[in-house]
């Protein structure tokens, strides 16, 4: 694999940075970043650090080496061959060994002020601001400005349809989003690109890297940035690492973020010092909270929160089991959730409950509380029901056994 012909160029009110990647495996094809015109200062057009991290895991999916055609950090390129490559290697198998060579490498340190971190309106996102903007004096950790990227979590870009309604959603997304920041009167950056076109196996797996590889493509504006992890805590990483091994990157991000850091830009793995409900509870009282909470990963347009899908959940699981629920009935539909997902919910994190560290949290709460819970051989059964119904019944039937269950 070659990355190559590092390109600036204008696109409507936009400024494009791009690359050609030639690989065995994708032919040649164009990898680009854009950001509005306003924020062009920060985009490093001296290195190819964001465009050679953002390749990485594809090329050791289909055992490519790759040479980057110019510059790249120094620090950066001697950490991906020494410890990242074998890392990866050894917690997502599939992974294959390769050799990592550029034409030229540099130490060069950019002199910048920016403390950044992603801002998607989620629980680890607002954390990770709670904690190191509103609580923190220090303003050499004081975060100055919130990135928010279209490489992964908005949809899937393995076709023309795909990244345009990943891109559409997006937009919309930043528009509702970008509220918040005003408020603060803080720069807010809308950071697109195409790199999720080159990662068909889904944002949760490779999210680390293609965030980190976006920001540092803004490698001129950042010298620190905080990645709010995923919502495990330290000894929830190593006790469940099974359940995330070959699954998701953020089993590692403790160790693999600093190893992804330049001369100049330091990147910390942020908000494993708590479980997800300790996070849920820190902010739950945080105002901004009830008005921009977004935590949907449906499958769809809208960045409302649908009520339904596992993360809204678990969230307003969490949020009724600490009297809270009411509070946040404007960015929620209680009754839909109530309707139709809360008492299988309840059922699903009462049968997983030894098994994953979300539900035991949620199930340890709700206990210490007070909530009613279903008994665990109720729970076991709906779910064992609902396993087979999936297998044999069409969807239609299976909504509306999905619906009768969740009312008796």
């Amino acid at each position: 694999m070659k990355i190559y012909n590092l390109n600036t160029s204008n696109d409507g009110n936009k400024i494009k940075l791009s690359t050609i990647v030639d690989s065995e495996k994708l032919g040649s094809k164009e990898l680009w970043f854009s950001v509005p015109e306003k924020y062009a200062h920060g985009l490093c057009k001296s290195r190819m650090d964001g465009f050679l991290v953002g390749m990485v895991f594809p090329a050791m999916q289909y055992g490519e080496n790759i040479h980057v055609e110019g510059c790249i950090s120094s620090q950066l390129l001697f950490n991906l061959n020494q410890y990242v490559i074998p890392m990866l290697m050894a917690f997502l198998p599939a992974c294959k060994w390769i050799n990592i060579t550029a034409a030229e490498s540099n130490a060069e340190h950019f002199d910048c002020s920016g403390v950044g971190t992603g801002f998607s309106g989620g629980v680890d996102s607002f954390c990770t601001f709670f904690d190191h903007y509103e609580l923190e004096k220090n303003t050499e950790n004081r975060i100055n400005s919130l990135v928010f990227l279209n490489v992964g979590s908005n949809g899937p870009g393995r076709t023309d349809e795909e990244l345009m309604a990943a891109h559409k959603k997006f937009c919309s997304r930043y528009e509702y989003l970008s509220k918040f920041p005003e408020e603060f009167s803080l720069d807010f950056i809308s950071l697109d690109s195409n790199l999720h076109s080159f990662h068909p196996w889904g944002h949760q797996l490779t999210h680390s890297l293609t965030t980190i590889s976006a920001v540092l493509v803004m490698q001129n504006m950042y010298r620190k940035y905080f990645y709010a992890s995923g919502g495990l805590s330290y000894l929830e990483l190593y006790k469940y690492h099974e359940l995330l091994l070959k699954r998701d990157t953020a089993l590692i991000d403790p160790m693999l973020l600093p190893l992804l850091s330049t001369e100049s830009l330091n990147f910390i793995s942020d908000g494993a010092q708590y479980t997800r409900v300790e996070k849920t509870l820190r902010i739950v009282d945080y105002e901004p909270v009830k008005r921009y909470l977004n935590v949907c990963v449906h499958d769809r347009e809208s960045h409302e929160n649908c009520s339904v899908c596992g993360k809204c959940c678990r969230t307003l699981m969490t949020l009724n089991s600490i009297g809270k629920l009411e509070e946040f009935s404007k960015l929620f539909d209680i009754g839909k959730y109530k309707k139709h997902a809360e008492f299988l919910y309840l059922c699903q994190q009462v049968v997983l409950q030894n098994k994953d560290p979300f539900a035991r949290n949620s199930i340890e709460l709700a206990k210490r509380n007070g909530i009613k819970l279903p008994s665990f051989l109720v729970s076991y059964g709906l779910v064992s029901l609902l396993g087979l119904a999936r297998t044999y019944l069409p969807k239609a039937i299976l909504s509306r056994i999905r619906m009768f269950l969740n009312r008796s």
